[in-house]
Parts: C-alpha cells; sequence; structure tokens
C-alpha cells in the first residue's frame, strides 16, 4: 500500500475520531484498501461498510463502540431514524451493556424483516428529532419503547434519568405514554416504572439502591438533600438520600462515595488523592451531625440479602409483606412479575457503570 494512500486513510480516520463515529467507506475502493487492513488486523470491521482504527477501538467502552456504530451507520444510511435502545444511547440514558448489541430502526413498512443485527419497529404517532446529528425518536418515546422490555432496576434509572433531560414533572411522560400506548405491549410494566421515578437522582446506582428499596418494602428517602456545613454555615454538604424518621431520628445515606467523588475529581481536574483528601473532610464534617452515615457499595447492590440486612442494622423502616408480595406475584403472574421481580444485579453490570 503506498504513502499516499496511508496517509489518505489516516486523514479519514482522524475525521472519523474526531467525530466519534466509525469511519463510513465513502466508495468500493475505499472499502476494498480498508478491508486489507482489517485483514492484517490494524482494522476492524464492526458493521459492514464500517471501520475503525484497532488500537482506537478496543480503547472504547462497549457503549461508545456502540454509538460509533449509530453514528457511523447514520451516515451510511441518512433516512434512517433510530429508535428503541439506539436511540437510548443517543440520548444518554444509561443502558446496559448487554441491550446494545443490536440496532434498532424505525421501520415504516412493516414487511421488512430484521436481520444482520439490525432489528425494524414499525412506530406510528411520534415525531422524529435529531441529537447531535443522529435522527431519533422522541424522547418520550424511547423511554416508552425501553421501559417497556426492562425491569424494574434496569427501568428506574432510565426513568430518572428522562425526567431529569425533560426538565418536567412526570405528567408530561404519563401523557405521552397514553398516546404511544395503543396496541402496545407491556404497558403496565413503562407506566409502573415511571410512577417511581425521580429527576433528583443524580447516578444510575443510586436508582438502582431505590429500585431495591422500593422492592423490599423500605422506607423512601428524600433525594439530594443539603444540610448547612456545621463549621461553614453559609455552605452546605448534599447527601445522596436523608431518612427523616417520625422519632426524629435521621439517617444520611451515601450511595457508591469513591467512585463517584473520583468521577467528580475528574470532572475538576483534581488528582484521585485530592478527591480522597477532600471526601475524608467532608465525611469528618457529616460526622457532627451525630446522624448513622449508610454507606452503600456496589458489593451492596450485587446482593440483596446483604442490601436489606444493612439497611435493616441501620433501623430505616421496613415493611416485608412488600417483598412477600412481590414473590407471590412472581408464582402467580411471572410476566407481572417482572416488572418487580426481586433482582440480583450481575457484577458486570455494576462494574460497568463504575467504570463508565
Amino acid at each position: 500500500m503506498s504513502r499516499a494512500v496511508d496517509q489518505e486513510l489516516d486523514r479519514l480516520f482522524a475525521e472519523a475520531e474526531r467525530s466519534k463515529t466509525c469511519l463510513a467507506a465513502p466508495s468500493e475502493r475505499t472499502a476494498r484498501l480498508l478491508n486489507q487492513r482489517a485483514r492484517a488486523g490494524h482494522v476492524v470491521r464492526p458493521r459492514r461498510s464500517l471501520f475503525a482504527r484497532t488500537a482506537y477501538w478496543n480503547a472504547l467502552r462497549p457503549d461508545e463502540q456502540a454509538l460509533h456504530i449509530v453514528r457511523g451507520l447514520q451516515k451510511l444510511n441518512p433516512s434512517w431514524t433510530f429508535c428503541h435502545e439506539s436511540a437510548a444511547l443517543v440520548w444518554g440514558l444509561p443502558l446496559t451493556y448487554r441491550r446494545m448489541d443490536a440496532v434498532h430502526v424505525v421501520n415504516t413498512r412493516a414487511m421488512r424483516r430484521s436481520g444482520g443485527n439490525v432489528i425494524w419497529h414499525v412506530i406510528e404517532g411520534d415525531s422524529e428529532t435529531v441529537v447531535e446529528g443522529v435522527r431519533v425518536t422522541s424522547l418520550e418515546r424511547t423511554l416508552f419503547d425501553c421501559l417497556r422490555s426492562s425491569t424494574f432496576a434496569e427501568g428506574l434509572p432510565l426513568a430518572d434519568r428522562g425526567l431529569a433531560l425533560l426538565n418536567s414533572g412526570p405528567q408530561r411522560l404519563q401523557d405521552a405514554f397514553a398516546r404511544f400506548g395503543k396496541g402496545c405491549a407491556n404497558i403496565s410494566r413503562a407506566i409502573g416504572t415511571l410512577s417511581y421515578a425521580n429527576a433528583r437522582s443524580e447516578s444510575w446506582a443510586e436508582s438502582v439502591a431505590r429500585a431495591l428499596m422500593i422492592t423490599q418494602g423500605f422506607a423512601l428517602p428524600d433525594l439530594q438533600v443539603e444540610l448547612p456545613r456545621p463549621l461553614e454555615s453559609d455552605r452546605s454538604y448534599r447527601v445522596d438520600f436523608f431518612w427523616q424518621h417520625a422519632g426524629g431520628r435521621s439517617v444520611i445515606g451515601e450511595v457508591d462515595g469513591m467512585i463517584k467523588y473520583a468521577r467528580d475529581a475528574a470532572r475538576r481536574g483534581q488528582t484521585a488523592i485530592r478527591a480522597l483528601a477532600d471526601e475524608q473532610h467532608r465525611e469528618a464534617q457529616l460526622t457532627m451531625y451525630r446522624m448513622p452515615i449508610l454507606r452503600l457499595s456496589y458489593q451492596d447492590l450485587i446482593n440483596t440479602k446483604r442490601f436489606v440486612e444493612k439497611l435493616t442494622a441501620y433501623g430505616i423502616p421496613r415493611d416485608p409483606h412488600v417483598a412477600d408480595a412481590i414473590k407471590r406475584l412472581g408464582a402467580k403472574s411471572p410476566r407481572t412479575a417482572l416488572l418487580y421481580q426481586e433482582m440480583r444485579i450481575p457484577k458486570e453490570i455494576i462494574e460497568q457503570f463504575i467504570a463508565s
């Protein structure tokens, strides 16, 4: 391969990488050249006519790879409108990796068959929109479709994030779901999950923790509560969860603290050591409130039994009949129970969102 060809391909790859997309081969000749590089291992081909440099591709998380594919397919197929999980990726909703393998596209021709990792969906009554150059279903429709196929623990983070993006109360989504609902399966699952959504939830882990609280019958806390700093009354600390008990005894709850602070440190340009020191100072001041501080780690989210024992030990009020009712529902109506099943969160899913 000549040096001029190498330089041209490198230029095309650099352009695609700046746009965070796969390189869509602009011609048959370019596709042949790229396939030669793919056979040599210098290039990967995640989909037909889509390419990426191997080192660049391998450095991407699975969600980033999936989004690169969607953007590349949009360039190859400008008329496509993406829906379901593919649209959720574009909207920035928190999906689990297992739901990113297929590409979901709106089909206006009901007889078109799915194949080649592309799933076609007939969707009516929705207005498409463009998000960062990609044509997708509206956020309301995207949430409706994803929640209908999600368990409660998967769906609540989607619903929480969706409400935050819409910057409105749940009524807007409820009205949209009612419009979309005719002839669609699992509508009650989507509406049921939405009924517990809270835009104040700031992370996937917080949403999953709340989902476990709901399914296990625990009292729900207030979210993102601001408390005046004991040593600086003009400033405040914000805690993830706050339980104000009827007897006056309160509990502070924090989810995945070190993960969150490492993420925030990166955003602020801090080192991990600086972030750790800041968190230690924060924790020291929080103890001055003389309230128990309940910390939930990702190990707690993996193990439902451990989660229940921990919240019980901290005195969080619980109605065990709720969890029992869910188990009975599972025996009577397994399909309905998918909404509120007692669910172990797989370790690989927890680790996915830790690494995000």
